[in-house]
């Protein structure tokens, strides 16, 4: 057998939770045209009958000064030790500014890197696509591919050379798991999603969840009683998480609980509160409470 371990960097909507789920044909990591989507380092486990690749999706490497996004950029530079490649992402529609600049340079840094030029499916013009990829040579990548999810191609491609870094070794996780992460995180990366999908502005980008019961067998039943409680940063939040008579978290509780349904394979009871845990974005101790 063989494996080998792989970071999926770059900035904040770069496609990085796009890939990992077209890579295993799962939607594991959130995906959203909002910053901030992915907090968490999430494996993607892919497995064959003779190699297993073990991916780290990363939360995206942000410009701003705040305590919070100093965490995720910590968290984001961390997944870089002890792996075996990295992937820097950036896509065909971004220019390459400070901060990517600043990224890549932290990447070029490591023994084994290959850049991916994604979202290839937006530029039709193969002069520009070959201009694109001459700038992330320039920057000191000797590879650079492209990569769409409605492109297979690109996917099969990215995995022929990604196989080239593996190296003699028992694999780390089962062959069927998906993930190593618990089924509780994955519920809160759900209900997540959902507050994404449904609230606008920044609010969902101020709200932390934490999942306090996650019972399986609940009542000796085939079935999963999870409750979670959703932390807003200010009190004015409450009222638009909830919405109108309840209407707005219902919508998110029921979205919520058909999608955990079609992934765990049984019924799910799902429990969501609102409270409010004021200036948690700036706080270390409650930034670590909401486990970041």
């Amino acid at each position: 057998m063989k494996t080998c371990f792989v970071s999926i960097i770059g900035l904040p909507n770069s496609g990085k939770s796009t890939m990992l789920n077209t890579i295993l044909d799962y939607d594991l990591s959130i995906v959203s045209y909002k910053p901030q989507t992915t907090r968490d380092q999430i494996n993607g486990i892919y497995s064959e009958d003779d190699f297993q690749i073990v991916f780290v999706d990363t939360p995206g490497f942000q410009s701003e000064n705040s305590l919070f996004s100093k965490v995720l950029n910590k968290n984001a530079i961390s997944s870089l030790e002890d792996i075996d490649l990295a992937l820097f992402l950036h896509p065909v529609n971004r220019k390459l500014d400070q901060t990517s600049v600043e990224l890549a340079k932290k990447v070029l840094k490591l023994k084994n890197k290959i850049a991916i030029l994604t979202k290839i499916d937006l530029e039709e013009d193969n002069q520009i696509l070959a201009q694109k990829a001459n700038e992330l040579k320039q920057l000191g990548f000797e590879l650079v591919l492209g990569f769409s999810e409605k492109y297979q191609v690109s996917k099969q491609d990215l995995l022929e050379e990604i196989k080239k870094y593996l190296y003699d070794s028992e694999n780390y996780f089962d062959a069927d798991f998906l993930t190593d992460r618990p089924m509780r995180f994955l519920a809160k990366e759900i209900i997540r999603k959902h507050l994404l999908l449904n609230i606008e502005e920044e609010i969902p980008h101020q709200v932390a969840i934490i999942i306090n019961d996650f019972i399986e067998n609940y009542q000796e039943k085939e079935q999963i009683y999870i409750s979670a409680m959703i932390y807003v940063a200010k009190k004015s939040h409450i009222p638009i998480v909830v919405g109108q008579n309840g209407r707005m978290l219902e919508k998110i509780g029921k979205a919520s609980r058909i999608e955990l349904e079609e992934k765990l394979g049984q019924k799910v009871i799902l429990i969501n509160k609102v409270k409010e845990s004021q200036n948690w974005l700036k706080d270390a101790k409650l930034i670590k409470k909401m486990g970041y």
